[in-house]
């Protein structure tokens, strides 16, 4: 049985629904206590929440009750020894990756929720610091999970060479932003050579150029409506993808960080995970004069 760590969050979405999919819930007690919608995915027999960390020590008793966390700790070194891969998830404040430097130093497999990091140089140091400690480390949005882009890429050489497209998505730039740029990210992939914002405040358009001479847009209205879609235009045709089933990306997601867990291996390059965030955050950067910077 695999034993995972879960540091904060816990009065937030996502603590809640992973620890739905990996422990369930007590259905009653959730309602009760407004947890909005349950799911009903689960990410595997063999691997289950033990420990439970966070400030707030009502909050992490709650979430244990609920879902069935044995043990809360009232420090979350504590759990250290005891666990054999920690998820430190978005807790809204874009602040949860400060929690993470003990678990790398303690060599730990570890899955920091979106966005790493608001600031490129802490996302590098965290970067870099779980290679100094062999410490396997991911960190992703959801959407690089939808089933919805796995049809995509199952069927993607319909389309010919794919020569631009765009996403979009509702919120801020980079809390929000990185939901759509990582549906399209896990499409197109690395490689990008600058951005350049042509949007304004609270309606972000983001010109992504890539080293091969590619161009996609990203778009991040704070008032449009939840939805993430993207639309790409090939040599031979062109396709929309709408992702809607969130079930399927959050426990995919999950059973690819347990596999990390076992094999002790990263499911894609953390450098990948830091183009992103350059994206976002020069990106948000760029917008005063529609600058174009380069990553």
């Amino acid at each position: 049985m695999l034993k995972i760590g879960l540091v904060g969050g816990t009065k937030v979405w996502h603590a809640r629904t992973f620890s739905e999919m990996f422990n369930g819930y007590d259905r009653k007690e959730a309602v009760k206590k407004n947890w909005g919608p349950l799911y009903e995915a689960r990410v595997e027999k063999d691997a289950r929440i033990t420990y439970v960390w966070d400030v707030n020590k009502e909050d992490a008793e709650e979430i244990a009750r609920i879902c069935n966390i044995e043990n809360v700790v009232s420090k979350k070194e504590d759990m250290i020894g005891k666990i054999d891969g920690v998820i430190i998830p978005d807790d809204a404040t874009l602040k949860q990756q400060r929690r993470v430097v003990p678990f790398l130093k303690a060599g730990l497999p570890t899955f920091i929720d979106k966005a790493l990091s608001p600031d490129i140089k802490e996302a590098e140091k965290i970067i870099a610091l779980a290679k100094k400690y062999n410490a396997p480390i991911m960190s992703a949005s959801a959407l690089r999970y939808a089933k919805e882009v796995e049809k995509f890429k199952r069927e993607k050489n319909q389309l010919g060479d794919i020569l631009t497209g765009f996403a979009i998505c509702g919120g801020d730039l980079v809390f929000y932003g990185i939901h759509a740029f990582e549906l399209l990210y896990s499409v197109t992939g690395p490689g990008i050579k600058s951005v350049r914002n042509i949007g304004s405040r609270d309606k972000d358009m983001v010109v992504v150029k890539y080293k091969d001479g590619r161009n996609f847009i990203l778009t991040v209205y704070r008032k449009t409506k939840y939805l993430f879609q993207m639309n790409l235009y090939g040599t031979k045709g062109w396709r929309e993808v709408n992702v809607t089933d969130s079930d399927y990306y959050y426990s995919h997601m999950l059973k690819v960080f347990v596999k990390m867990v076992r094999t002790k291996r990263e499911p894609f390059p953390p450098g990948e995970t830091l183009e992103i965030i350059k994206v976002l955050v020069l990106g948000k950067k760029s917008r005063k004069g529609n600058r174009e910077l380069k990553l």
